[in-house]
């Protein structure tokens, strides 16, 4: 493994010969590196570069920021982008049992009404990533998470999970690389070299937070303002039972709590929440464990489903169209030429302006291979204004297929002001039933040709 001081100091050797031209006394100057590592040898050495490092107040150097694998974010589509002065490094921190940087969050307040949480090592003021282990080319440097980063689509290898308000996250994990990328194959060679990760944002109600440790309960105050905690160890067990970190989710509403403790494998882990204990006004209550003499919150209920299913529906007008592709998207979607994708208009009866509602649309199809997809509309829509929207899977069968429009309020559990609930906007039909044997027809024959065809000799 590649350790982020070691690299470091290899660097600073190398930048000195560089400064004065000749490798005299390198065996001299590594043993009083090795021996002296502090900060006034990195200045010293700093002088002797001229001052051309650029190094972080841990010792650490800066590298590149973490790339945003999902392009340029815009305001009002998918989670949106940081609102100026919305990003805050919370100064919760929680050590790496190897020491180092610590690790830490970093919250961040959207355009579309969502809060962010972007997990990671801290250095100078910033939540990043360390160069080892694979990362960066093992550059040994630290990579910090700019505010921006966010998963509109994807986020690439950072933990980034966003909320509404009102909601609340416990975030878990055993197989957490050291140097804090999320979702990415395991690069670490041994189980110690991986990390047992706990987190979570419970809500500006958190009072204190219990979670099992190898030696038995601890519990934490909750961190304002926003009941934040967070545990790292080394990871335990085998690394073929190691999971990938993930979180889970519930809401506050008033003086009801709808979060449930104890999922899964995580129940009796290390770093496994127990026991939160939230206070409003007067009332001091727990969820999980029971305290003696204290009364557990009430539970808010879940949102009705309605809400995901509505069945109220405005009978508006959808029109779909099948948009043909080309031959090479068809190919690279492993299906046979001719392919589409549907095209879905339809005026929005409502607007959206957050986060927390959208219009989705759900395909039905006869067909039995390569049929339409779900997907949705994540982005701010004025009322009264013409959708177009293209599904994002290709099909090449074309059936009496109908496409539901759905307005969907998922913003119903939470505090964001959205006045009107789930509804079905409307079905648009594409094929028309009388073209189906000529198009299937079509399809076979393609097909024949393609079978028919002698394969290619090997090379």
């Amino acid at each position: 493994m590649t350790d982020p001081y070691t690299a470091l100091g290899d660097r600073l050797i190398d930048a000195a010969h560089r400064q004065d031209g000749t490798g005299h006394n390198a065996h001299r100057l590594r043993t009083w590196l090795a021996r002296r590592f502090n900060a006034l040898a990195v200045t010293v050495v700093l002088a002797l570069t001229g001052g051309a490092i650029a190094v972080a107040a841990t010792g650490v150097l800066n590298g590149s920021p973490v790339p945003k694998v999902a392009g340029t974010p815009t305001p009002n589509s998918g989670t949106g982008v940081a609102v100026a002065g919305g990003a805050r490094v919370l100064a919760l921190r929680a050590a790496d049992p190897e020491g180092g940087l610590p690790w830490g969050i970093q919250v961040v307040r959207t355009t579309r009404g969502e809060t962010c949480a972007q997990i990671g090592r801290v250095s100078d003021g910033q939540v990043g990533q360390l160069g080892i282990d694979g990362a960066f080319h093992n550059d040994g440097r630290f990579h910090p998470l700019e505010a921006d980063t966010l998963p509109n689509y994807t986020s690439g290898y950072a933990s980034i999970t966003c909320m509404l308000p009102s909601e609340v996250v416990l975030g878990y994990g055993n197989a957490q690389e050291r140097n804090a990328e999320w979702g990415v194959e395991r690069k670490a060679a041994a189980v110690g070299d991986l990390r047992t990760i706990s987190w979570g944002l419970l809500g500006p109600h958190a009072v204190s937070v219990t979670y099992r440790t190898t030696s038995g309960q601890k519990t934490v105050p909750a961190s304002a303002p926003y009941g934040a905690f967070m545990f790292v160890g080394r990871a335990q067990g085998n690394l073929r039972h190691a999971e990938i970190p993930g979180f889970y989710g519930g809401a506050i509403m008033g003086h009801q709590v709808g979060l449930v403790l104890g999922l899964g494998r995580m129940a009796s882990a290390p770093g496994s929440v127990t026991r939160i204990v939230y206070r409003f006004g007067a009332l001091l209550c727990s969820v999980g464990l029971p305290v003696h003499g204290m009364k557990r919150c009430p539970v808010l209920r879940p949102p009705s489903p309605s809400t995901y299913e509505p069945t109220r529906n405005l009978h508006e007008p959808v029109r779909v169209k099948a948009v043909p592709q080309a031959h090479k998207q068809c190919d690279r979607a492993f299906l046979l030429y001719p392919c589409y994708r549907a095209q879905v208009e339809f005026k929005a009866p409502y607007a959206v302006t957050s986060a927390g509602s959208e219009y989705s649309i759900q395909a039905g199809s006869t067909c039995h291979n390569a049929t339409p997809s779900n997907w949705s509309v994540i982005r701010n829509i004025r009322q009264g204004e013409t959708v177009r929207t293209k599904s994002l899977g290709l099909f090449n069968c074309i059936s009496t297929d109908d496409f539901q429009v759905r307005y969907l309020n998922s913003a119903a559990r939470s505090l964001l002001r959205v006045s009107h609930k789930s509804v079905i906007v409307g079905t648009g039909v594409l094929g028309n039933p009388a073209e189906v044997p000529r198009l299937e027809a079509r399809a076979r024959r393609r097909l024949r040709v393609v079978v028919s065809r002698p394969p290619r000799p090997r090379r």
